[in-house]
C-alpha cells in the first residue's frame, strides 16, 4: 500500500485500524503531515478535518461518547498539543477513551530555536492515563518499539478505568514522501477481569446514587430490577438511568428534605456509582447527613470520597457489582417508597412552570418535544443544572462534559456525537458557552441532524442565581458579562440555519421543525 515512507507511522495507522479505531479527526499542519497521510491512505478509517484544535478534541471526545469507542486525534506540534487539553481534561474525568496523537520535532532539535517546538513528551502527563512517545528510527528495533508502543497506548486508552492517552510521535524530514509499506505487525490483547461476588446479604435503608454515565439498556433493566427490590435509587439524568422506581429528579428532592426530618431520610448504606454529582443539595445532604456506610463503585485509580464518609472503595465496573449486588439484597422496600413520594411531590411543583417564559417552562417545551430516545446534550452552567430537574419519561440519552465542567468545547462536543451516531441530536446550551465555542460552526462536516437551542439571557445566567456575586460591584461586568453579540449573524456566516424566539407562540412552531440554531431570547437579554 501507498503510505508514507515513515514505517512508523505507517504501522501507527494500520495498528488503529487493527484494534477497532475507526475515526480520526485531524487538524492541518506540515509537522504531522506523515500522520495524516497514512492515516487518510488506511481504508478502514475515516478521517475527518477539523482546523481548530480545541474544537477537533471535543469533536473525537463528543464521537467517542456516543460511539463507545476509541477514537484518534491529531495535531502538529507546538500549541496545537496544548489547545487540546481541555478536551483531553474532560475525556480523563468522564473516561473517555481517546488516542491523542501529536507529531512533534525530533528530540536533538528540543529546546533550539527551533520553530513550533516545545517539549511535548509528557505535556499531558496529569491528564492523560499514559503518556507515550516514538521513535524516529526505522530499523528492526525500531519497527518492534513501534509495535510494542503503539499496542500498549490503545490498549490502556480502551482497558480498565477508560480514558485519553497522549501518543507523541517524532517526524523527521522529508515529510512528504510516500512509498510502499509492508506490514510486519501483530494486534497485542489485554484482558481485564470483571467478575465479583458479594457473600454476605445487603440489608437496611440502601440508596443507590448515580452521576454520569453512558447509556447502556443491560445496566438500565439491572437497576430497574434493584428499584423493584426496595433500593431507593436516585439518579441524575446524565446518568442514563430512567424507569419504574428511579427518581431523576435529584436536586429538588434532595433540597425538600427539611433538617427536622432529615433521619428519615438518612441511608443506612449509600452506594455510589458513575462519575461526578451535579446536584449541590444532595452533596449537601449526605455529606451532613452520612450514610452509616459509604461504598463507592467504579476503577477509579485513587480514593473517591465525594460525600467525606466514605467506607469501602469497590474497584470493578458498574454492571458486575450490581449484578452481584442483586442476588444479595434485601432492602427496606418503605424507606425506597418515602424518597419515591417525594420525588413526586418535587415533580408536581414543577408542573407551575409548564408553559411559562422562564428557562424551566423554556426547557420543558423542548425536552416534550423531542422523540423518545433522543440523544440530549446540555452545556455547562444553567442548562445541566436545569437538565437535572425532570424524571426522564421518555428514554432521553442524556450527555454533558461534567468530567471537569468548562463550558469550552460543549457544542464540538455535541456535533462529534451527532456525526458519530446519526441519530436526532439536541443541544441545549447557553449564550456564553456558545459563543466560547463557536469555532465548532467551522466545520465541513456539520450534521444535518443536530437541533441547538440557544437560551440567551445575555450573559451567564449561573451567576444569577447564585449567592455571593451580586453583592459585589463587579457582578455584572466581570461575572455575568453581558454581550452585544449577533448570534443570527454569526450563524449566517457560518452558513448555519437559524431562527428566533421571544416568546412562547414562538418557540412552540420553532420545535416542530427540528433543525439549525434557535436562539431564544428571555425577557432580560
Amino acid at each position: 500500500m501507498q503510505t508514507t515512507k515513515h514505517s512508523n507511522i505507517a504501522a501507527l495507522a494500520q495498528l488503529c485500524a487493527d484494534k477497532g479505531i475507526t475515526d480520526v479527526v485531524l487538524s492541518p499542519g506540515s509537522r504531522n503531515a506523515p500522520i495524516s497521510i497514512a492515516m487518510n491512505r488506511e481504508p478502514r478509517l475515516r478521517c475527518h478535518l477539523v482546523v481548530d484544535e480545541r474544537c477537533a478534541a471535543f469533536v473525537a471526545l463528543g464521537m467517542a461518547q456516543k460511539s463507545n469507542r476509541c477514537v484518534a486525534t491529531v495535531c502538529t506540534s507546538g500549541t496545537a498539543v496544548l489547545n487540546q487539553a481541555p478536551a483531553i481534561a474532560e475525556a480523563y474525568y468522564q473516561e473517555i477513551p481517546l488516542l491523542v496523537i501529536s507529531a512533534d520535532r525530533p528530540e536533538e532539535w528540543i529546546d533550539q530555536a527551533d520553530s513550533q517546538t516545545l517539549r511535548q513528551d509528557q505535556l499531558l502527563a496529569n491528564i492523560v492515563k499514559q503518556s507515550y512517545c516514538l521513535t524516529t528510527r526505522l530499523d528492526d528495533n525500531g519497527k518492534w518499539f513501534a509495535n510494542r508502543t503503539i499496542n500498549e497506548a490503545i490498549n490502556t486508552a480502551t482497558s480498565g478505568r477508560k480514558g485519553p492517552v497522549h501518543l507523541n510521535v517524532p517526524c523527521d524530514v522529508p515529510l512528504y514522501e510516500t512509498g510502499e509499506f509492508e506490514p510486519d505487525l501483530h494486534d497485542i490483547k489485554r484482558v481485564f477481569e470483571t467478575q465479583i461476588t458479594l457473600n454476605s446479604p445487603v440489608k437496611g435503608n440502601i440508596m443507590l446514587l448515580a452521576g454520569f454515565q453512558q447509556p447502556d439498556p443491560e445496566l438500565n433493566s439491572l437497576v430497574c430490577q434493584l428499584a423493584q427490590k426496595g433500593i431507593a435509587v436516585l439518579a441524575e439524568n446524565l446518568s442514563n438511568w430512567y424507569g419504574t422506581g428511579i427518581m431523576n429528579n435529584i436536586e429538588p428532592t434532595f433540597k425538600s428534605v427539611g433538617a427536622n426530618e432529615a433521619d428519615g431520610f438518612r441511608p443506612d448504606l449509600l452506594i455510589v456509582a458513575g462519575g461526578a454529582i451535579v446536584s449541590k443539595s444532595a452533596k449537601q445532604f449526605l455529606r451532613k447527613h452520612p450514610a452509616k456506610q459509604t461504598w463507592k463503585v467504579g476503577l477509579e485509580e485513587n480514593i473517591t470520597d465525594t460525600f467525606q464518609h466514605i467506607s469501602q472503595q469497590i474497584t470493578c465496573e458498574t454492571k458486575p457489582f450490581l449484578k452481584a449486588l442483586n442476588q444479595v439484597v434485601a432492602a427496606n422496600a418503605d424507606y425506597a417508597k418515602r424518597w419515591q413520594t417525594r420525588s413526586t411531590e418535587c415533580q408536581k411543583q414543577l408542573e407551575c412552570h409548564y408553559g411559562q417564559w422562564n428557562e424551566v417552562g423554556i426547557f420543558n417545551t423542548i425536552i416534550t418535544s423531542l422523540p423518545d430516545q433522543t440523544d440530549l446534550h446540555l452545556s455547562n452552567g444553567t442548562s445541566v443544572r436545569n437538565g437535572q430537574l425532570w424524571n426522564n419519561t421518555k428514554g432521553l440519552h442524556f450527555y454533558a462534559n461534567r468530567g471537569v465542567s468548562g463550558i469550552d468545547g460543549c457544542t464540538s462536543t455535541a456535533i462529534g456525537a451527532a456525526l458519530a451516531g446519526g441519530a436526532p441530536t439536541t443541544l441545549i446550551t447557553g449564550d456564553l458557552c456558545f459563543l466560547y465555542d463557536s469555532n465548532a460552526l467551522w466545520n465541513d462536516e456539520y450534521p444535518n441532524n443536530l437541533s441547538i437551542y440557544i437560551i440567551n439571557n445575555n450573559g451567564g445566567g449561573i451567576f444569577r442565581k447564585m449567592d455571593g456575586p451580586d453583592k459585589v460591584a463587579e457582578f455584572e461586568r466581570f461575572f455575568v458579562t453581558p454581550h452585544h453579540t449577533n448570534i443570527a449573524a454569526l450563524c449566517k456566516a457560518y452558513g448555519i440555519g437559524y431562527r428566533k424566539a421571544s416568546n412562547q407562540k414562538e418557540l412552540e412552531e420553532a420545535v416542530k421543525n427540528p433543525g439549525g440554531v434557535v436562539e431564544i431570547k428571555l425577557t432580560n437579554s
